[in-house]
């Protein structure tokens, strides 16, 4: 058959098939003596690559275009790429073309310079037809207004991605058909000649040498609490739950204005939903230099109030505002540490608490204190020294060495304090907040995070936090496959995965303003951490409470979980990944390290699939190598790094690394099959 198949039309499917386009070019090239450089051997009968989407195939579920403009990237427009660079560690030849903000400056008819820019412009111009005439009309605005450090809107970048698609698709070499499909892939079985069967939603089925699952979000199935409120939704018509989801999946219509809606979320899902409330409502946010927000809501009248909670209670911290693409974060503890890790490291024997999570606790103390004393170098230099010999820099703001050079509390760098403010606030208090009181508390805390935002590399609390932010991909990357221990896994670096996602992964600073802006104007409550909601069936209502604020319960009939599921192969709602665990051709990735309390070695399972790292081939319940089912990216999460980060051009992507060698695998396996 000499068929690949590619379930997935997103970005990572998009790269296989650019990198599948490579290599076969390559080595046909490479047959006819012209040239080629991956050395691979093939089949002389033409590749047939199945793409499967049951959204869009050339943008997938997240990245639509006909999602509202209203949601943003959390990605700057200059950091965002699909192409492969010169340099790349990647098997198939590269493919130079631009980052978003250069394809923006494209259609702009700005020309990009130097010999990069010139091979970019030259692809551009030699396919400016893909372009469709309405994102030059409808995006006019937000095209003039793009700079490098733009979060661009998500429909933007979905039109960035079909175009790159589409260049794939008008370069395809000889040897290489395409066919694609906009349904869902629903099964795959094993047949008896060596292929894989894959049925789709429409009936049709496909036979594939090798496959390739690039499957994005997956769902899960409900659990028990979600089940139950569903079940209370379907008895109670008067209820309104809006499930776990994408936000542009999420159908917040039903929200009823001037009343209070309950929202557990408080990560990126609430900041998409609060502009959908607002913004899509007609609704709009008008500058006002008198306001603490620097903005002023002028209402529709079509709005909800959001009382929100989540487990923490805090909103995601603000990304600074550079007006350029951020500097890098130094870690010269934490790097040294990474080094000295010996290569081979078994599985489950690096103490991540013990070894490396001090020398990045150092890192972000010193890149704030560098900038806070940056005109005292003398006693940078003392305070240096009190780092390096603090064996508690967690707590290193109450050492009383610390104390005599900066003796005021507010001066020094409180991280457990930015890393959970409901808690840190509660304890300074006899009693609980109420939630007015609470959300005053917290508007006061967003107001200087906002202020912190705009201060950019003049910030110190900014400075520190980027640290810690930054240390997740090169934490990600020492523990790959399962390095590090049980406990330092459930500990410290549970600590830094969370930390580092909210004052890493948080919004553009323009969306806190927003928020700010909706608490001072009452459309905002905080509620607290760790929330509990149950169903009264008098009213009938759902009935939010928090122990932060003295477990006072907030009621309505609508509730909003603002969030996504983690995928988890045990419990998903993917058929083609449920179908795999049915045939026993999928096994969780299990961690290890330590002993349980029988004294036997400790295993925990993951939600992700085991894959094996070179080739991104599953591995069976029985320890064997899938000879041709390949998973790709957000599964993997737990496993492997960078799974949610779009490629960043000039860092050697790990995601392009990924789906070359994904590529190269899987036409591996039709040469298998071929001889």
């Amino acid at each position: 058959m000499n068929a690949i198949a590619v379930i997935g039309g997103g970005p990572r499917g998009i790269s296989v098939l650019e990198r599948l386009s490579a290599l076969v070019r390559d080595r046909h090239a490479a047959s006819s003596g012209t040239s080629g450089t991956s050395g691979t051997s093939g089949t002389s009968e033409p590749v047939t690559v199945h793409l499967v989407d049951d959204v869009a195939v050339g943008t997938g579920r997240v990245w639509r275009t006909d999602q509202t403009r209203t949601l943003c990237m959390n990605t700057l427009a200059d950091a965002v790429t699909l192409f492969t660079e010169p340099g790349s560690t990647v098997t198939a030849p590269v493919l130079e073309g631009p980052t978003m903000y250069e394809w923006i400056r494209l259609l702009r008819g700005e020309e990009l310079t130097g010999p990069a820019g010139t091979a970019k412009s030259e692809l551009f111009h030699a396919h400016p037809g893909l372009v469709p005439e309405e994102v030059g009309v409808d995006f006019a605005a937000e095209l003039a207004s793009s700079r490098p450090e733009s979060h661009p809107s998500r429909a933007l970048y979905g039109h960035y991605l079909r175009w790159v698609y589409d260049v794939v698709v008008a370069r395809l070499p000889e040897g290489l058909v395409l066919r694609t499909h906009t349904t869902r892939a629903t099964d795959v079985r094993a047949t008896s000649d060596g292929h894989d069967r894959i049925t789709l939603a429409d009936g049709t089925t496909l036979d594939a040498d090798a496959t390739v699952l690039a499957l994005g979000w997956t769902d899960t199935e409900p659990d028990a609490l979600e089940t139950f409120t569903a079940q209370s939704v379907e008895h109670y018509p008067e209820l309104t739950w809006v499930r776990p989801g994408n936000p542009a999946d999420q159908d917040v219509s039903a929200l009823p204005a001037g009343q209070d809606v309950l929202v557990r979320g408080l990560g990126m899902g609430l900041f998409d939903l609060m502009a959908m409330v607002t913004i899509d409502r007609a609704g709009r946010f008008v500058p006002d230099a008198s306001a603490r927000s620097g903005l002023r809501y002028e209402a529709s009248g079509d709005e909800p109030r959001l009382v929100v909670s989540s487990h923490h209670g805090y909103p995601y911290q603000p990304k600074p505002v550079y007006d350029a693409l951020p500097p890098a974060a130094r870690m010269p503890r934490f790097r040294a540490e990474l080094a000295a890790v010996p290569s081979d490291a078994p599985a489950g024997s690096i103490d991540f608490g013990e070894r490396l999570w001090p020398a990045l606790l150092r890192d972000a103390h010193e890149a704030y204190y560098r900038v806070l004393l940056q005109d005292a170098p003398d006693l940078m230099t003392q305070v240096t020294d009190i780092i390096d010999a603090s064996d508690d820099p967690w707590n290193l703001h109450e050492d009383p060495a610390l104390a005599a050079l900066v003796p005021d509390a507010a001066d020094r760098f409180d991280i457990p304090g930015y890393a959970d403010p409901v808690a840190t606030y509660v304890r300074t208090r006899d009693s609980a907040p109420t939630i007015d009181e609470l959300t005053a508390h917290i508007g006061d805390r967003l107001a200087a995070d906002l202020h912190e935002a705009s201060l950019g590399t003049a910030s110190a609390v900014k400075a520190g936090l980027q640290v810690i932010g930054s240390a997740r991909k090169p934490a990600q990357v020492a523990d790959q496959p399962g390095r590090f221990t049980l406990e330092s896994r459930r500990g410290a670096y549970a600590e830094l995965r969370r930390v580092g996602q909210m004052v890493g992964s948080g919004p553009p600073a323009f969306r806190t303003a927003e928020l700010l802006c909706l608490v001072d104007d009452g459309y905002v409550r905080f509620l607290g951490g760790h929330p509990t909601v149950v169903v009264d069936p008098e009213a009938p209502a759902f009935l939010m409470a928090s122990e932060t604020t003295g477990d006072v319960n907030v009621s309505s009939t609508t509730l909003v979980d603002a969030w996504l599921h983690k995928p988890a192969v045990r419990d998903t709602a993917s058929p083609i990944t449920a179908a795999l665990v049915r045939d026993a051709r999928l096994r969780p990735f299990v961690f290890t390290g330590g002993a349980d309390e029988t004294g036997q070695p400790a295993e925990v399972a993951s939600k992700a699939p085991e894959v094996d790292l070179a080739t991104s081939r599953l591995v069976h319940v029985d320890g064997s190598l899938d000879p041709r089912v390949h998973m790709l990216g957000i599964p993997l999460q737990e496993v492997r790094a960078d799974m949610t980060i779009s490629p960043m051009p000039r860092t050697d992507p790990l995601m392009l690394q990924e789906t070359d060698a994904a590529a190269v695998s899987a036409l591996g396996v039709l040469d298998s099959a071929g001889k």
